[in-house]
């Protein structure tokens, strides 16, 4: 019964970034090498990035990968490592795991099944390996076995499973290869984070374990990698059902590695889908039992999540574009303040897990990052903070904003654009020969407002070269509550995956608890006392959002309910009288479910036009990675009987 040390590394790759990428995959394989590790399981097309889109179409893409899959294979002296990357055969492109052994290529096993819904769109590019199918690659090292194989070293088969293949139940290969009398089963994955995904994740490589009687390894991809997506990082080792290691999620590291030694069952197999892998096991060291992150078991795991998810993938986004730093139109209000508390995170989470020189050595493409002395001049310099406010604005919102901002130690500016909002309306008035009036002009009046605030902070942002950051969200996003080229305005929007409820309770609960029951910020204590407004109207109109819409609540439970499980306006209706005919008349609700639809249709161009959002939840109203609507339609309001 051989004794090894089976290794999963996480990676936070960048699309196309062949050097880049390449050098941390060595980086890994040498840890692992120095820690005795027999087998090195890697993330899903870890060689290219997996966010690589129609660039995968192109042939290059592949030969790229392949070119730099060649430069590993000395790197893998007594070793067993899996890496992945697109191949092309018979005219068709494969996601392939390739396992690398002792220097030389021995097999290319391609996924068995394609992720294709939600954000994912992986039978855009590849296709799916039928299950049992052996052949040969013809290569500049000879004809290579691709297909559905085993590997047999030194006593231990080893079977794939590549991300979605986990996912199909009775259908997952780890069924097929249990039967083939498989120990090992090596799992490459780019899994994006959602709420809650990581237990079904780790549910999975604990059933394939179980499967096969045997050793599970999984491996995810981590961070912020092309955009839109954020991946979890986390990594598991699995042994008989036992979890024995996994990586701790939402690191700031290029890297992790987890590793823990297991007996295996050696073992004679036979069969023609058995390669043999000329590999003499090293000897494992004791490696020590890991410790979980204690907010993993946190009450709000929900909260937890998200600050660390979002955090990281805005941290990303600056560094892997090269910017110096975000900017943020900080009105006082929710949306505003929960993206200024998120870049706070960033930063302290930066500092936490990578210390000053890790910082430093991230954002040394910045001039001016070796002249920072401390961690307070960092934030003021990387994250700057504009209230403009017109005679509509109360005090109460200037206030909220000002208090954030030192709390948080952003640089603060403080504005009036009234001057503007002034001259534009003359020159219309002029125009058309009449005064405007919130009689009669309403949305025109708020809308130039909004709008106006635009061009002052971009200029910020291009003088800074930082991201501005748009800070609409999910909620406003599905009926249209925000103004295009507005507060829609940005580079990237953070927070356009998530609905206003929860950004609200998510601020009350970083006043009081924040991140692992000691980041909190007291700075927030002015913003959770308002009640969300525009503020566009004049302030003795007491402009409140939900007054202009409904309530959140009801409104995301429409949305849910039409978009995610799919329902009819009318059996939306209904289920709005079944869950709230206690608190509203049905004809306030079919109001409500009315207006929602109306306003959902008559947007749809609206969310064309978005900055591109980060994908917290299980579903989203991207049109261009979940969600797709006719731009033009009839509506679906007409649906609803009055």
């Amino acid at each position: 019964m051989p004794k090894i040390a089976i290794a999963a590394g996480v990676l936070n790759q960048v699309p196309l970034d062949w050097k880049g990428n390449h050098a941390r995959i060595i980086s890994l394989i040498q840890e692992a090498q120095q820690k005795q590790a027999g087998i090195l399981c890697l993330p899903e097309l870890c060689l290219t990035g997996y966010g690589c889109e129609d660039q995968f179409l192109n042939a290059h893409t592949s030969e790229k990968a392949w070119e730099y899959l060649l430069q590993l294979l000395p790197h893998t002296q007594h070793i067993l490592v899996w890496v992945g990357l697109p191949i092309f055969f018979e005219d068709k492109l494969y996601n392939v795991a390739a396992c690398l052994a002792n220097e030389k290529l021995i097999a290319l096993i391609p996924k068995q099944h394609l992720a294709n819904d939600g954000v994912h769109y992986e039978t855009r590019w590849f296709n799916p390996w039928p299950a049992h199918k052996r052949s040969f690659i013809s290569t500049s090292l000879g004809d290579i076995p691709i297909g559905d194989y085993r590997i047999h070293a030194d006593g231990i088969s080893i079977g794939i499973e590549i991300c979605q293949d986990a996912w199909e139940g009775e259908n997952r290969p780890a069924h097929s290869l249990a039967q083939r009398g498989v120990s090992v089963i090596c799992s490459p994955t780019a899994s994006h984070f959602a709420f809650a995904k990581s237990k079904t994740r780790q549910r999975l490589a604990i059933e394939g374990s179980n499967i096969i009687q045997g050793a599970y390894v999984f491996a995810n991809v981590l961070g912020n990698e092309s955009g839109r997506t954020i991946f979890d990082g986390d990594a598991y080792l699995v042994h008989q059902g036992q979890i024995l290691a996994e990586s701790k999620r939402f690191s700031f590291k290029d890297s992790q590695l987890i590793i823990a030694s297991v007996d295996i069952s050696s073992e004679t197999s036979t069969g023609e889908d058995l390669l043999q892998a000329d590999v003499d096991w090293p000897k494992p060291s004791e490696y020590p039992n890991f410790e979980g992150a204690t907010w993993e078991h946190s009450g709000n795991i929900k909260e937890e999540e998200f600050a660390r998810a979002v955090s990281l993938g805005l941290w990303d986004y600056v560094r892997k574009s090269h910017s110096f730093g975000w900017v943020i139109s900080l009105s006082g209000g929710a949306d505003s303040s929960a993206i200024a508390t998120l870049c706070y995170l960033a930063v302290k989470l930066a500092y936490k897990e990578l210390g000053w020189e890790g910082v430093q050595a991230k954002m040394a493409y910045i001039p001016w990052i070796t002249d920072i002395a401390s961690e307070k001049d960092f934030m003021a310099k990387i994250l700057t903070t504009a209230y403009q406010g017109t005679e509509n604005s109360s005090d109460q919102t200037r206030a909220s904003a000002k208090a954030l901002a030192e709390s948080i130690g952003t640089t603060h500016y403080d504005w009036n654009i009234d001057v503007l909002v002034k001259e534009y309306r003359g020159i219309i008035e002029k125009a058309i020969g009449r005064t405007l009036s919130w009689e009669q002009d309403d949305i025109t009046l708020q809308n130039v407002q909004a709008r106006l605030r635009s061009p002052s902070v971009w200029m910020l942002a291009n003088i800074n070269n930082a991201l501005l950051l748009a800070t609409s969200n999910r909620s406003e996003a599905s009926v249209g509550y925000a103004t295009m080229d507005g507060d829609t305005s940005g580079s990237i929007s953070p927070i356009a995956g998530i609905d206003k409820t929860f950004i609200r309770q998510w601020l009350i609960w970083m006043e009081k608890e924040g991140l692992d029951g000691a980041w909190h910020l007291s700075g927030l204590s002015h913003v959770n006392t308002l009640e969300p407004s525009a503020e566009l109207r004049p302030l003795t109109s007491k402009q409140v959002d939900e007054e202009d819409l409904m309530p959140y609540p009801i409104l995301n439970a429409i949305e849910r309910w039409a978009f995610f499980d799919k329902l009819s306006p009318a059996a939306c209706l209904q289920n709005l009288i079944q869950e709230y005919g206690s608190h509203f008349t049905e004809e306030q609700l079919t109001v409500f479910c009315s207006r929602f639809f109306r306003l959902w249709a008559r947007n749809q161009w609206k969310r064309e036009r978005y900055a591109p959002g980060f994908h917290v939840d299980d579903y989203s109203l991207d049109p261009k990675s979940w969600l797709r609507f006719p731009i033009l339609s009839a509506g679906l309001e007409k649906d609803i009987k009055p």
